[in-house]
């Protein structure tokens, strides 16, 4: 019978036995045996920086034990996995970087044998080195096995001690090449924070293109970094982001202690509760050698959009009813939207009853055709399945139950795919 493997990675100097980060509740809220008699297996990874004295400065500020949390993960998959299983990943800060590199690792080398685990280092030392510079034959027999998700709350890459200087030398031991969508992760949700304005905490959205069969939702959410994944003693706002990452991994299957999860001492989501202040005092120095606070841009690079942004409803419910809460980003990103928000809630209520694909319209050169949408960024664009005679640089209107008529251009077409960039 299949099982289900969970690899839960926590945050810098996040250890389970504080207050608990929304990765330390999915893990206790987890069900050992589902209603079905599938067994979910969990693996819990102390986030980097939680041993204490030198370790919590060490691990904390230049990223230092990363690597071992990554291939203790991998590790654990080696002994675990059998054909048919269902993997998750689940993370936090550096520990969703973790969660990422982990997918972009079994995307480059597959799992080995139990038997090759002696050879783990040189593993991994294929996997750090670009693709541009491996062997292309190694390990592309190996079997790569499907991850059915990927959850994270506010990934951050800034794994080097966060100064310039220090950064710039510490990022080459600690960063990684790879942790993009791969096409073996099916779904994907990343959870990020509006308020969050820590340079060295820059959030690292997934961004290129997706296939038909996958999903992904990245929605920002009103705090900053620990409001959305949890670890502050007040959690009414990092419950939110947890309700909505144990609801999309319920609709794939995965099962909860239903009275846990239906406790209010375990999740009682509080729009309303005040927005922590992240910029402490060793952030308030750090300007002093240049490190200032930093404004997200919640669409992303424009020349580099990030898949699938939109915003949590949750977001226009704290500006309704608290005058003083007016991000500058949230302001300027509603501009480009006129002033729509994606409800992902009343989305994810109808795309469970659908296929991956939706239908859309697309109007060019003054008619209109029926067309499939295959994804989209509220943000960035629009990929489309369609049948008409359009071609890049042509302008175009493309419609779709999610969103309403946007104009956008077209920025390359393959057969019968078509690559739309929306106007803003």
């Amino acid at each position: 019978m299949k099982k289900r493997i969970i690899i839960c990675c926590d945050g810098t100097w996040n250890a389970p036995d504080k207050n608990p980060t929304n990765v330390v509740k999915l893990v206790r809220a987890i069900r050992p045996l589902d209603s079905h008699g599938v067994h979910q297996v969990v693996f819990y990874d102390q986030g980097v920086g939680t041993q204490g004295g030198v370790d919590k400065w060490i691990g904390g500020g230049f990223g230092k034990g990363v690597r071992k949390n990554i291939l203790d993960g991998y590790r654990f998959l080696v002994h675990n996995y059998q054909p048919g299983d269902e993997i998750y990943c689940f993370g936090f800060s550096r520990g969703a970087y973790t969660a990422r590199a982990l997918g972009g690792m079994l995307n480059a080398v597959g799992l080995i044998g139990k038997d090759e685990l002696s050879q783990l280092t040189d593993v991994y030392k294929y996997y750090r080195t670009h693709p541009e510079q491996r062997a292309t034959e190694k390990y592309q027999s190996n079997y790569r096995p499907d991850v059915t998700m990927i959850g994270v709350w506010d990934t951050v890459g800034a794994l080097g001690a966060p100064t310039p200087v220090l950064g710039r030398f510490t990022k080459r031991f600690v960063s990684f090449f790879d942790t993009k969508l791969s096409p073996y992760i099916k779904n994907a949700y990343h959870a990020l924070a509006i308020d969050e304005q820590r340079g060295p905490f820059k959030p690292d959205l997934w961004t290129g293109q997706i296939n038909a069969d996958q999903t992904v939702e990245q929605v920002w959410f009103a705090g900053v970094h620990s409001d959305i994944g949890g670890g502050y003693r007040e959690r009414g706002l990092s419950d939110i982001a947890l309700q909505w990452m144990i609801e999309k991994s319920q609709d794939l299957g995965l099962e909860f202690d239903a009275n846990m999860i239906g406790s209010p001492h375990f999740l009682n989501p509080d729009i309303m509760q005040p927005i922590h202040d992240s910029y402490g005092t060793g952030y308030k120095l750090l300007s002093l050698v240049g490190v200032d606070r930093f404004v997200r841009r919640l669409s992303g690079a424009p020349n580099n959009p990030p898949i699938n942004v939109s915003i949590h409803p949750s977001v226009e419910l704290k500006r309704e009813q608290d005058a003083k809460y007016r991000p500058a980003n949230y302001e300027v990103l509603n501009k480009g939207l006129d002033n729509r928000i994606v409800a992902l809630d009343e989305q994810r209520r109808k795309v469970r009853q659908q296929a991956k694909v939706v239908a859309a319209k697309i109007a060019a050169r003054d008619s209109e055709s029926d067309c499939e949408l295959i994804n989209y960024s509220a943000l960035g664009g629009a990929m489309l399945r369609a049948d008409c005679p359009v071609d890049v640089n042509d302008k175009v209107a493309v419609s779709s139950e999610y969103f309403a008529k946007t104009i956008g251009d077209v920025v390359w077409k393959e057969g019968d795919r078509i690559g739309v960039q929306f106007a803003h």
